[in-house]
């Protein structure tokens, strides 16, 4: 039986379209316990000092940065960023400095979003800020963010809500899953049943509030030098089809990772 990705064809280079998810902000309580669970996982993150704290990957087009970002929230909970050309709304900056001192400055502006997952509109005005190789280079080898998780009840209904809020293609791959075709970075929908059967190796439970992000697919180079490097820092995680690391979402402030080795 094929994965999804393979169903998929998913490549983490692909052309970028013009709904492109080109980050997952995650809202938590206590960002500064969550950015260690990821530097145990091998990921690189911009300084403490930085709000939010980043972890930056190669893009696949220069004006579609490549990320994830925690926040610190009352609220804990994860929020897609869609590219957009031009929106209106509110503008934000973020500021971090290298080991030499010198300083990045990032500037966005994220317009209102919808439904049925959260989600956003941004704008980047400085997209080059965030593949700075300092940044996107991780001791773990990941190369990319190629895919978000999510679950609904009706995973083609919320497909097709998605897929014309962004004038992106949706299609259904197979029973209990279907995804949403958004550039370098691919929305699968997942049924709570299909998903726990998915990953049932690290023994998942549907979140009873659905629809929500669940999960990321990374991109590493190798299964090998990944392995190593959990098992050296005492990070549990379960191998599956394909060869592909899964790392249950208690070890990664509440999202699955599945990291799928390129070569």
């Amino acid at each position: 039986q094929k994965t999804a990705y393979e169903i998929v064809d998913c490549d983490w280079s692909s052309d970028v379209c013009s709904s492109d998810l080109d980050h997952l902000t995650m809202t938590l309580t206590d960002p500064a316990r969550v950015a260690t669970q990821f530097e145990q996982l091998g990921f690189n993150l911009t300084p403490e000092e930085s709000d939010p704290r980043l972890i930056c990957f190669q893009p696949a087009d220069e004006d579609v940065p490549n990320y994830i970002d925690l926040t610190e929230g009352e609220f804990e909970g994860f929020t897609l960023a869609v590219n957009v050309a031009e929106t209106k709304g509110e503008e934000r900056s973020q500021r971090w400095e290298n080991e030499d001192g010198l300083e990045t400055e990032a500037t966005i502006v994220v317009g209102d979003g919808a439904g049925p997952l959260p989600w956003l509109p941004v704008q980047h005005r400085t997209p080059e800020a965030f593949s700075d190789p300092e940044w996107i280079i991780h001791p773990n080898g990941a190369l990319g963010f190629i895919a978000v998780h999510a679950i609904a009840d009706d995973p083609g209904a919320a497909m097709d809500a998605l897929a014309k809020a962004w004038s992106a293609e949706g299609e259904e791959i197979f029973d209990g899953c279907a995804v949403v075709k958004t550039g370098a970075v691919e929305l699968l929908i997942w049924s709570p049943s299909a998903y726990q059967n998915e990953y049932k190796d690290i023994e998942v439970i549907a979140p009873t509030r659905r629809p929500t992000v669940v999960g990321v697919g990374i991109a590493v180079e190798r299964a090998r030098p990944l392995q190593a490097l959990l098992r050296a820092n005492n990070v549990p995680f379960a191998l599956a089809e394909g060869d592909r690391v899964l790392v249950a979402p208690e070890q990664a402030g509440g999202l699955l990772i599945e990291f799928l080795p390129q070569n």
